[in-house]
């Protein structure tokens, strides 16, 4: 699966390209081992980014740049930071992520009952139209 994100690495798009994207993880994991069933706008209230080794002080808090406040992070013999893996969280309150999926599940549930009744009222008045 392809995960688009954008600077702030907030998902913007799952396998299709979205235009404006900052990047793209690719991953061996499946839409639903990710996110189960949650709709499109639940996912993109999740954040997809990379996470590094951080560097610790002696009390064992995170050490931190002195001017800017930052992370400071272990670095490889190139200088790069030591990639740990991603983290996959949401960055938007999740009682509102849930409303929204609830929402999605009961407009899903309306147009199955929608489509039902179309099929009957077709199959009794032996008509046919496009659904």
């Amino acid at each position: 699966m392809k995960i688009y994100v954008n600077e702030q690495y907030e998902i913007i798009g799952l396998d299709k390209e979205v235009v404006g994207y900052k990047q793209i993880f690719e991953t061996e994991q499946t839409r639903s081992d990710l996110f189960g069933s949650l709709c499109d706008a639940c996912i993109y209230g999740y954040k997809y980014e990379p996470q590094y080794e951080l560097l610790f002080n002696e009390d064992g808090s995170n050490a931190r740049d002195k001017k800017t406040g930052e992370f400071l992070y272990k670095l490889d013999e190139e200088g790069n930071k030591i990639f740990n893996g991603y983290i996959c969280y949401p960055f938007v309150d999740y009682k509102t992520l849930m409303l929204i999926q609830k929402q999605y599940e009961d407009s899903q549930k309306q147009v199955q009952k929608l489509s039902a009744q179309i099929a009957y009222l077709q199959m009794i008045n032996d008509v046919t139209a496009e659904v």
